[in-house]
């Protein structure tokens, strides 16, 4: 197998974290791989107001379901420049093979399909919701028959109430929902987007809580009941790591009060998931990468608002698969742990029973 280029974004981490988790397994299966992040690629003033964006979603989610309604035209951002180098360079490296998370890679794969020969390129356009999420909608507006010259491959099956295939976060036994701390995983993914801050003085009545936030001005890192989790500020998803020259997982650390955190990151998986795999459930908002490491931990969703109609097309394929349940339900339940159990137990039964997408790339008999 020849090396795969896996074209991801930075803007949110539904994207970037599992783009890392298939670059990981890749490798580990010695299959040469690069994960390249589409932010690189865009003029300095659009990268410069990413920050502004993630802080006005994250303290309006308002404002940012808004936003997700109206497509943009993302070529008014790329730096046709820094992009012409690159395919000079793929061009020099006879890079052929392409795994695609984020629709805006498709125009420039559409102009490198120029240089080489679109037949001659072998592209997988690998979409983890179970509808079009907003960078995929934009390209359909813009470029409505995009797919017709590549393969689209949907982990999720939303018409037929499948899971289709899946990266995982990790390949190790689930814990034991019995072995797992009265606690659950609070976070509104990679932007901290979403109503899950308003929810803590409910949960904190009944459950202890790994609370991830975007800043110490979030919550009271004093009230020793639970734990606080944040991303480093300083660590941006389109920067190499400068020890491996590779794109890493976020840098993650526990906030306490007085202390100076300690952010670190790992080659495997994402630190956020070490939490996740010993909680009673995740409460989010139901994005892509978050029913990824429900199912591969067998940790159950409580679900929080949805960003926009391909989120909330995640939260019903889990509801009707039995492995979540919405918050305003659990709410009405006095927020029941006997009421995650069989969640958990039905996500123990399916998490392995839809093959990886890395195995997949070696079964011409199913992908090919």
């Amino acid at each position: 197998m020849g090396r795969k280029t896996i074209l991801t974004s930075g803007f949110g981490l539904g994207f970037y974290i599992p783009a890392l988790l298939l670059e990981y397994q890749l490798s580990e299966r010695q299959v040469p791989a690069e994960a390249v992040v589409f932010e690189n690629f865009i003029v300095k003033e659009k990268k410069d107001k990413i920050a502004e964006s993630r802080h006005d979603y994250h303290i309006n989610f308002a404002v940012a379901r808004v936003a997700q309604k109206f497509p943009m035209d993302i070529r008014d951002s790329i730096d046709f420049a820094a992009v012409d180098q690159l395919l000079a360079a793929w061009e020099r490296e006879r890079r052929r093979d392409f795994i695609v998370f984020s629709g805006h890679w498709i125009y420039i794969l559409d102009m490198y399909g120029e240089r080489v020969g679109s037949e001659s390129l072998n592209v997988d356009l690998l979409y983890v919701d179970t509808d079009l999420s907003p960078s995929w909608k934009s390209v359909k507006k813009y470029v409505p028959d995009y797919a017709e010259r590549y393969r689209e491959v949907w982990l999720f099956d939303a018409a037929n109430g499948q899971i289709r295939c899946r990266v995982p976060a990790a390949d190790e036994p689930a814990v034991t929902y019995a072995g797992r701390p009265q606690r659950l995983a609070v976070h509104g993914g990679g932007w901290g987007m979403g109503t899950y801050l308003e929810k803590i003085n409910e949960l904190e009545r009944h459950y202890e809580l790994d609370i991830v936030i975007a800043s110490e001005a979030d919550c009271d890192v004093s009230n020793t009941r639970h734990r606080y989790w944040m991303n480093d500020p300083s660590w941006e998803a389109w920067e190499k790591g400068p020890e491996t020259g590779k794109h890493t997982f976020p840098r993650f650390g526990e906030i306490k009060a007085g202390e100076s955190p300690v952010f670190a990151t790992q080659e495997s998986h994402h630190r956020l998931y070490d939490l996740i795999k010993g909680a009673k459930a995740i409460v989010s908002k139901p994005g892509g990468a978050t029913l990824l490491d429900s199912l591969s931990s067998a940790t159950p969703v409580v679900f929080l608002e949805p960003f926009g109609p391909h989120e909330q097309r995640n939260a019903d394929l889990w509801t009707q698969l039995g492995f979540g349940i919405p918050y305003e339900q659990w709410k009405l339940a006095d927020f029941s742990p006997e009421l995650l159990e069989p969640l958990h137990e039905a996500l123990l039964a399916h998490r392995k029973a839809a093959p990886s997408y890395a195995d997949l790339l070696f079964d011409n008999s199913i992908m090919r």
